[in-house]
């Protein structure tokens, strides 16, 4: 299946409806109405979409929290990494991804 997107609580907003703050979760429905759908562990959650940022393509950069916090674009997990590091290899999924530091969601 192709991806329609990719979507992220937008500050606290969404947070009150199961999302995960930095976490991003794959769009299921974009719809032209004030809603999209969310695959949020394999369970179908309609948020608006103003409480939601959405992009295209999946994320290949560590989501930012609250330095030094930051989560896996790859499996979501989170980890603290010291603060100006350029990337990070997971501790749950192995991989290493650059670290976007202007990006705190």
């Amino acid at each position: 299946m192709a991806d329609i997107g990719w979507a992220r609580s937008r500050g606290d907003r969404a947070e009150g409806q199961g999302l995960r703050r930095g976490a991003w979760y794959r769009v299921v429905e974009n719809t032209p109405k004030d809603y999209v759908v969310l695959d949020v562990h394999h369970v179908e959650i309609r948020i608006p979409k103003g409480d939601v940022e959405i992009r295209n393509e999946r994320p290949n950069a560590w989501s930012v929290v609250r330095e030094p916090h930051v989560v896996c674009p790859g499996c979501h997990a989170r980890t603290v990494v010291p603060e100006g590091r350029k990337d990070a290899k997971c501790h749950e999924c192995g991989r290493s991804y650059a670290i976007d530091w202007k990006d705190s969601g």
